[in-house]
């Protein structure tokens, strides 16, 4: 059993076991924080061996593309020969504004190329210097070699099919003939897709393994024991990679010492009820279910499940339960609030200011483990009214769960105006623990039917 496997470039970590795999040669993974299994090869025609891990780490460096369509032009990341150059154009932000890393390689390349042959002309364009670590000091530094900076908006440079550039600004209108040397852009290194199959983790728009979500900081991804450190982040994961490090290898010695629950309560999958429809697994945002292959049905890994309850929610053959929960009963006016924002809020308001039998207050784990079925068997009855709270978007501790209970309670919504039922007999809304003062305010507004 391996302290941490690292999936990429691996990292000095002298006081933890581990393992480097190429994530090309991983064939399956499978288990959960402190005991997972991964299947890999070590070299393409070899023989697939497996092993245990306590914790990964993804290190996949981006992938680098010319901002323009032109193979000739070099990049920041490439080596350059300027014994014959008596001048040379950086190029920074052609496309888009560069990550801050972009920064820091251009500046520190141009210094080395002052230094190799202090006679050289340096132009260095760009629409945003990158302040990170030290940015600050190597662009004093490069100004004082001589190094002539340009700043330009978009549309006051342009980069021609001879690979001249034109520059104007003002009434100024000048054509450099020069050397271009341009920074990339960065993108999902081609492998990341595929990690995050194997594993299940959800990911970014661009297609990163870590989300904008404010739980999921710095290095951490939707499922527990798996992190991702630099390129695999996203272009920000260079910014601050020394202490991205020490963060991941610190919360990895914790975990070795002692790894508990999320939750107290425990789910279960009933493998006489079901039918292997994999919907629980691609709902989990922790990445918490898979195949048991010896019951021929779903399990859920209790040390990854955090309690989402979404799988609960989605099962068609009602095969996924709580241990030992009991079913509770409401009537008349019910708010269910999730655990992370609105019931923070409503307890700064004052909790006890409401409990006062004309509302039933009820907190979920999060508004994605709302069932529609649920919704419409307690909308039967005509006096009763269900406001459902969740948090705002990029805030929900469950990656989207907040999405999945806003999708639900519109769908019931359509379904009700179709049946020519008054849909706001049920509505959603987003609360912030930060809202405690609007509390009182948002009841007596949905109450009134206003909100």
């Amino acid at each position: 059993m391996y302290d941490v496997i690292f999936l990429g470039e691996s990292i000095n970590s002298p006081l933890l076991s581990s393992l480097q795999i190429n994530p090309e040669l991983l064939v399956s993974a499978s288990g959960e924080i402190g005991d997972f299994k991964l299947r890999y090869r070590e070299e393409k025609d070899q023989d697939i061996k497996e092993i245990k891990a306590c914790n990964v780490i993804v290190n996949m460096d981006a992938e680098k593309e010319i901002p323009i369509d032109n193979e000739n032009i070099l990049t920041f990341y490439d080596q350059q020969d300027i014994s014959e150059e008596d001048s040379i154009i950086f190029i920074q932000d052609y496309d888009k504004i560069s990550p801050a890393i972009m920064s820091k390689i251009g500046l520190n390349k141009v210094i080395k190329l002052c230094e190799k042959n202090p006679d050289i002309q340096i132009y260095y364009f760009y629409r945003s210097m990158r302040f990170m670590d030290d940015n600050d000091q190597l662009f004093e530094k490069a100004r004082e070699k001589g190094i002539v900076f340009l700043k330009y908006e978009k549309d006051n440079l342009n980069i021609n099919e001879d690979n001249t550039v034109d520059y104007s600004r003002e009434d100024i209108n000048i054509k450099f003939t020069d050397n271009i040397i341009i920074a990339p852009d960065l993108k999902p290194s081609f492998g990341l897709e595929r990690i995050a199959r194997l594993f299940n983790i959800e990911k970014s728009p661009e297609g990163y393994l870590q989300t904008e979500n404010i739980y999921l900081q710095p290095t951490l991804t939707g499922k527990r024991g798996v992190y991702v450190i630099g390129g695999s982040r996203g272009p920000t994961g260079y910014t601050n990679f020394d202490q991205d490090v020490e963060f991941t290898l610190n919360e990895i010695k914790a975990n070795l010492e002692d790894i508990e629950p999320v939750v107290d309560d425990e789910r279960i999958v009933d493998d006489k009820k079901c039918i292997l429809c994999y919907n629980c697994y691609r709902i989990c945002p922790h990445g918490a279910i898979e195949e048991d292959e010896e019951l021929d049905a779903m399990k859920i890994n209790n040390l990854a499940c955090q309690g989402c309850n979404a799988c609960i929610s989605r099962c068609p053959a009602g095969a996924i339960s709580i241990v030992g929960e009991e079913e509770k009963t409401y009537q008349g006016l019910r708010v269910m609030m999730c655990e992370n924002s609105a019931e923070i809020a409503f307890e700064k308001y004052g909790r006890d200011k409401l409990e006062n039998g004309e509302i039933n207050i009820e907190t979920i784990p999060c508004t994605g483990s709302i069932k529609k079925d649920e919704i419409f068997r307690y909308l039967n009855e005509p006096e009763n009214k269900l406001l459902i709270l969740g948090c705002f978007e990029e805030s929900c501790k469950h990656i989207n769960g907040d999405k999945r209970g806003e999708q639900v309670v519109n769908e019931v919504k359509e379904t009700l105006k179709k049946l020519d039922i008054d849909d706001n007999r049920v509505t959603f809304k987003r609360l912030s623990p930060r809202m405690a003062e609007d509390v009182g305010n948002y009841l007596s507004r949905w109450k009134e039917g206003k909100l």
